[in-house]
């Protein structure tokens, strides 16, 4: 969806209601503005910039009782196993 808007005075421009609300923007809320690749992105507020910092700190005091590996090859011969009985 292309719609061109006017820069106005300060450099300032109007969302299209259309698009304030497919996006979820309410009046008075702030948006991030990114300059990528020659253009201008407008964010919602709600907006996750780098989802992967979200995550960060998730597991924090989790200990892994075994390798990856080893639970992988015990979760796989489970499922196997559970196949192999249904027959």
């Amino acid at each position: 969806m292309d719609i061109q808007v006017k820069v106005l005075q300060k450099g300032k421009i109007t969302i299209p209601k259309e698009l304030r609300e497919r996006l979820g923007i309410k009046e008075g809320e702030a948006v991030t503005l990114q300059a990528l690749g020659g253009r201008i992105v407008i964010l919602p507020a709600n907006t996750l910039l780098n989802p992967t910092e979200a995550l960060s700190g998730l597991t924090a005091g989790i200990t892994v009782r075994e390798p990856i590996d080893e639970e992988l090859r015990k979760a796989t011969a489970a499922r196997l196993d559970r196949k192999r009985r249904r027959r």
